[in-house]
């Protein structure tokens, strides 16, 4: 009897246990409903305020031109302004931190390369995750670097350069955008391959490297091809080499670093709109499509090839989640054998 007891209180106990499971798992399920429900509307009346754009370079720089380029029809997309923001350092990695800091609501965008987020986490401890914490949205455009010499320097071809570095240790110095941009890369895969040292000296920009070269303060810079262009016509500076896979149109006489015999000194990177991890995908959508149609105008597509960062098929946010990670790994190990890594 005693034991007859003891099963049916027992059972009573379970019974009470499965109500209140139940019950809280419908609250759960009532909360999370509410939540999903609430971002929902408030996607649909994204944007209600201006959007913050972070740019992950100095102004004046083929990023910052570009971004630019973009906010007016971007803005009248989105029904709001867009309110551009300059956070240049750690070749990019700054503005990236901030970004992943940011609430993932859509009111804080990012315009910035690829490289902020594959080269110079390896390079540097950076507050975020490269490959979790930043959505990529949409490319507007590509890099390209050209490495240029003043027009009256001696170094006539890339090779004169690497010879002179090798017979003077430490007197040939190559200016770039930042900490881990292509560029630096470009020049530490040269190091590698002919034990040389050409001394790396990192600026928040191209425009501030050029600005250096010109005033005759390093040996050469790696910039982009929009940011030397000028100067290439009007006779200031010249080009030794480049980092695309092909020659350039528009620099048919200068070799690529691969023709050269850097296998590795291919680098392409991406411009692209990222935003914090977290954003809604129906915001993320909505962000896409006003930047597309500020990517698509005539007037940025014909900027965009007088510039010479013309993309034909800009990548997709899933196609840019799988280029980034892939150069991540890449580069990664470039950084490695270089002895860059933190």
């Amino acid at each position: 009897m005693k034991q007859s007891f003891a099963a049916l209180l027992r059972e009573r106990q379970h019974g009470k246990l499965r109500v209140a499971l139940k019950r809280s798992f419908l609250i759960f399920a009532l909360i999370i409903g509410f939540i999903m429900w609430a971002q929902g509307v408030q996607a649909q009346q994204y944007p209600t305020k201006p959007i913050n754009l972070l740019i992950s370079f100095a102004p004046g720089g083929p990023v910052d031109t570009c971004a630019r380029k973009l906010v007016p029809q971007a803005s009248k997309a989105l029904g709001q302004e867009l309110i551009v923001i300059n956070r240049p350092g750690g070749g990019g990695s700054l503005a990236a931190g901030i970004l992943a800091n940011s609430k993932g609501d859509g009111y804080t965008l990012l315009a910035h390369t690829t490289a902020g987020i594959t080269n110079a986490p390896h390079l540097e401890s950076v507050p975020f995750n490269p490959l979790t914490d930043l959505i990529p949205v949409v490319q507007f455009g590509v890099l390209v670097v050209p490495f240029v010499v003043p027009a009256d320097s001696p170094h006539k071809s890339f090779k004169d350069l690497v010879e002179f570095a090798r017979k003077n240790p430490g007197k040939v110095t190559s200016g770039n955008p930042g900490v881990g941009t292509s560029p630096h890369l470009a020049i530490e895969v040269v190091n590698l391959k002919e034990k040389v040292n050409i001394v790396v000296v990192p600026f928040d920009g191209s425009a501030p490297a050029l600005t250096a070269l010109l005033g005759g303060h390093i040996t050469c810079a790696g910039s982009s091809i929009q940011g030397v262009m000028s100067y290439l016509k009007a006779g200031k500076l010249r080009c030794l080499a480049v980092t695309s896979e092909k020659r350039l149109e528009v620099l048919p006489d200068v070799p690529t670093l691969f023709e050269l015999g850097y296998t590795d000194g291919i680098f392409p990177e991406a411009y692209l709109i990222s935003a914090p991890k977290g954003t809604p995908a129906p915001v993320l959508k909505k962000v896409e499509e006003a930047f597309r149609k500020a990517i698509d105008t005539p007037d940025f597509r014909a900027f965009l090839k007088g510039s010479n960062l013309y993309v034909e098929n800009p990548m997709s946010s899933q196609e840019l989640k799988a280029f980034i990670e892939k150069e991540y790994r890449k580069n990664g190990e470039i950084i490695k054998k270089a002895k860059m890594d933190k």
